[in-house]
């Protein structure tokens, strides 16, 4: 019984976690959305925010499929977010992507609090 119990268990983790993984689309959907939020994006905008969200996500997922290392997998998703950001400094005016830069500071600054 005990151990029939403990199977359900990691059976109802498994399906949790896989649960939780976001497809690229989903993950490109999200940000993107979260930008039009915080910085009341153009249609023309969000168009091409999405797009490029949508490729580096799914560039970093590709990656992934490879099976690389943790730190080869951390510097490939760190090249991809520096990418991204040439991008939107182009797509975004001056004020928009200077409040874009000060949201993620803030986020890493929170990251940072947790990690302790």
């Amino acid at each position: 019984m005990n151990k029939l119990l403990v199977l359900i268990f990691f059976i109802g983790l498994t399906i949790s976690a896989s649960a939780e993984k976001k497809t690229p689309t989903e993950k490109a959907k999200g940000k993107t959305e979260e930008m039009q939020q915080n910085l009341q994006l153009s249609t023309e905008q969000h168009k091409k925010i999405y797009d490029i969200n949508l490729k580096t996500y799914t560039s970093i997922a590709e990656y992934d499929a490879t099976d690389p290392g943790k730190k080869l997998k951390k510097k490939q998703k760190e090249i991809a977010q520096v990418l991204r950001e040439k991008q939107f400094k182009k797509i975004l005016t001056t004020s928009q992507y200077k409040k874009y830069k000060d949201i993620k500071k803030k986020e890493k600054e929170q990251e940072k609090k947790l990690k302790k």
